[in-house]
């Protein structure tokens, strides 16, 4: 387990610019708009999402906004789910707009129904011969009124099904944007917010009878592969080492990507121990395996991994949890070592580091 680079292989291409510039150069080449939920787009598509990439590449050159926002509404990207629930609320309001007129019509018709009866009934008995008589008379009439009841009632029935299937897309659609804020669309991990989330819950309803531990890991070389790299050159990568984080914890474990090149785990029920311990396992597993890049592979060792790990009987919050990890994986990349557990030296080197950024 290091935190020192290791040497890139030498058929690995030449670096091109960083994401950033690349996100701009496209943003000026193909004409798309500088707007924040564009660069979440281009950033997906240049950082390792192959699908987003031949999507945005199969509508050639200036696409329109309409076009982009559909392949981001299709790949749930985060951004895009404030425009995903904008739409849904508005076809919510149309659907219950048809509802309401709908609804309203029918009484109408219902109301004009029983004012009819009402009058054959008062002409009855007022004079019941003479009422048999007009009866006759309005039969036709009464007749074609109540069909047109009948009539309305299976169209209402009919839209009422259609509506409700329109209801049970929108349904869909919501939740499918719910696990897009809570999941990393590449890895299928949890995201930064989901683990805030199960964080929070933790210190709610389980942190007052057991100990758990937080590991944050960063990849060491993996976000500047990324960025220095074709679009989708780490998305494999990303994939295998997000499905080693899931085998080396138990089931009820919590495992997160929560940045570029930043893992998480909650692990429930440990001792700072086994923490270490269980650091140390994928440390290894991971310096000891090669990863896929287009047609060949990264060797093994070429990335390594740096981790910091806090526990939740040294927090009072969720933030504080996370802000500890924060500052022990902080302490082991700037002295050079592999992990680094919470502690009071980690506490007053960051105490340190914030008065200086504060004094500068």
């Amino acid at each position: 387990m290091s935190s020192k680079a290791t040497s890139a292989p030498k058929d690995i291409p030449q670096a091109v610019p960083p994401i950033m510039a690349r996100i701009a150069h496209v943003m000026a080449s193909f004409g798309i708009a500088a707007l924040p939920r564009n660069y979440e787009l281009l950033f997906e598509a240049l950082n390792g999402n192959a699908s987003v990439a031949r999507e945005i590449a199969a509508l050639g050159k200036t696409p329109d906004q309409a076009s982009l926002d559909s392949i981001a509404l299709r790949h749930s990207l985060p951004s895009h789910n404030v425009l995903a629930a904008g739409q849904a609320a508005g076809e919510a309001v149309r659907v219950l707009s048809e509802i309401s007129k709908t609804a309203e019509e029918n009484h109408r018709q219902r109301a004009v129904a029983v004012q009819e009866l009402e009058e054959i009934v008062a002409r009855m008995k007022r004079d019941p011969v003479l009422g048999i008589s007009d009866f006759a008379s309005d039969t036709v009439r009464l007749l074609c009124l109540v069909r047109d009841i009948l009539g309305a009632d299976r169209a209402t029935s009919a839209k009422i099904d259609d509506l409700q299937a329109h209801l049970d897309g929108l349904r869909s659609g919501l939740t499918v944007s719910r696990e897009a804020l809570t999941h990393d669309p590449v890895t299928g991990l949890a995201n930064h917010a989901a683990l805030l989330g199960r964080l929070r819950s933790f210190f709610q309803t389980e942190a007052g009878g057991r100990t758990s531990a937080l590991l944050l890991f960063r990849v060491e070389q993996l976000k500047e592969f990324a960025e220095t790299h074709p679009a989708g050159a780490a998305e494999k990568t990303l994939k295998r080492l997000a499905a080693i984080f899931r085998r080396s914890v138990k089931k009820d474990d919590f495992v997160a990507r929560t940045g570029p090149d930043l893992f998480c785990l909650l692990l429930s029920d440990v001792s700072r121990e086994i923490a270490v311990t269980i650091a140390r396992r994928i440390a290894v597993r991971i310096a000891e395996k090669p990863f896929p890049f287009m047609d060949r592979e990264l060797p093994a060792g070429f990335l390594t991994l740096t981790a910091g790990v806090s526990m939740s009987d040294s927090a009072r919050s969720p933030a504080a949890l996370y802000d500890q990890a924060e500052q022990a994986l902080g302490y082991a990349a700037e002295t050079g070592i592999a992990l680094r557990i919470y502690s009071a030296e980690v506490a007053e080197r960051a105490g340190r580091t914030y008065r200086t950024g504060a004094a500068a």
